[in-house]
């Protein structure tokens, strides 16, 4: 019988199915974005199937980093795991948040720019880079529907909650010798989902203050299943060699995902139920198609460009919106903002994330593969054509 874990070790550990995965899915956010950006409109998030559409995007994400991240915490000790991920994550979203306080937002603010360079607000948006998430910047995209300059950095401390906790949970399980029994990450996930349902008949919604704020957000909210998501995909993980790689239990978990999206989509305090009825069957499917060798386009193998089209696609696709306010066309804008935000995600990767590659050789499998993939390619001559 083949399993998640045979298909990964037949391609000597390495997903090969999750480069694409990671592009669809940064693509997919750039292409949820634009009715809302460009019109206003987000009555498509509360369509049946749609809406469970959008729901995947990101637990889709957080379930693929949870599969990838606990390998990493297996093998590393803290030190070298909070480096790996600090020299991942941080050094492009520096560089985003940088560009837009420091050029878009002059470009863009209908400040005088003595008054935004000493605007609080201005300051305050630096903070995006350790977590603590600032929207505005003043005067910039006031005429928008949203002033939002960029919204996807709403899950930046969600990430960093999951892999401080990936790291800890894993350290549990290799002290109580469990580090191959992922059960306690299941009962985890479904314990979230069962302390959200509590929470929420209780009353605790977006409304609430103080510890009743944490407690949605952690447990009842959006962010919920971003959570849940991340422990079955750890949990996955660890029990990938008894996991079978099937395409009738594929079909079966589709079948389930669409069955709950045909339903009205989850209220705020509905979250917990849905992230119950379709977290894992969304685990499995990533797994499955990360498992899988899937096309992509030749010219996207250069690099992982994922991280740098999640960062830049919100904050272009404003600035596009600015610049042609006539285009009310969702599918021109799309067609505009795709090959600027790809652009601006291969500067990223190129001159940001892929030299600090070099930084994490010693200790990232993932870095080392990649770069020893580059060096060959570099070194193979092309083949010439037979007599």
């Amino acid at each position: 019988m083949q399993t998640i874990g045979s298909r990964l070790d037949a391609n000597n550990g390495i997903a090969p199915g999750f480069d694409f995965m990671r592009l669809f899915l940064a693509t997919s956010v750039v292409a949820w974005h634009v009715s809302a950006i460009v019109t206003g409109d987000l009555s498509y998030v509360e369509t049946p199937i749609v809406w469970m559409l959008g729901y995947y995007i990101l637990a889709g994400f957080f379930s693929l980093s949870g599969f990838l991240i606990a390998a990493s915490a297996l093998r590393l000790s803290l030190k070298n795991f909070l480096v790996n991920r600090g020299l991942r994550i941080v050094p492009a979203l520096a560089v985003e948040v940088c560009l837009s306080a420091l050029i878009l937002g002059p470009i863009f603010t209908t400040l005088p720019l003595a008054d935004y360079a000493a605007d609080p607000a201005t300051r305050a948006y630096f903070t995006n880079i350790f977590g603590w998430i600032h929207y505005v910047l003043p005067g910039v995209f006031k005429d928008h529907h949203s002033d939002i300059v960029n919204n996807t950095l709403w899950t930046v401390p969600h990430e960093f909650l999951c892999y401080f906790g990936c790291y800890a949970l894993v350290t549990l399980l290799i002290a109580l010798k469990l580090q191959h029994r992922p059960w306690p990450l299941f009962v985890l996930a479904f314990a979230i989902g069962g302390i959200g349902m509590a929470l929420a008949a209780n009353g605790i919604d977006a409304d609430s203050k103080g510890s009743g704020r944490l407690l949605y957000m952690l447990f009842v909210g959006r962010a919920s299943r971003l959570y849940v998501c991340f422990l079955f995909g750890m949990a996955i993980y660890l029990m990938r060699h008894r996991i079978p790689y099937d395409r009738r239990l594929l079909g079966a978990a589709l079948a389930l995902c669409l069955g709950v999206g045909a339903l009205p989509m989850p209220e705020g305090t509905d979250y917990p139920l849905a992230n119950l009825l379709i977290g894992l069957p969304m685990a499995y499917i990533t797994a499955w198609l990360g498992a899988t060798r899937l096309w992509t386009p030749k010219f996207l193998h250069r690099g992982d460009y994922s991280y740098g089209i999640y960062l830049y696609g919100w904050p272009i696709q404003q600035m596009l919106v600015a610049l042609l306010p006539g285009v009310t066309s969702l599918w021109v804008h799309f067609a505009l903002a795709l090959p600027l935000v790809l652009a601006f995600a291969i500067f990223s990767w190129h001159f940001i994330e892929r030299p600090i590659l070099d930084q994490r050789r010693r200790f990232s499998f993932v870095a080392r593969v990649r770069l020893e993939e580059d060096a060959t390619a570099a070194a193979t001559p092309p083949a010439r054509p037979a007599a």
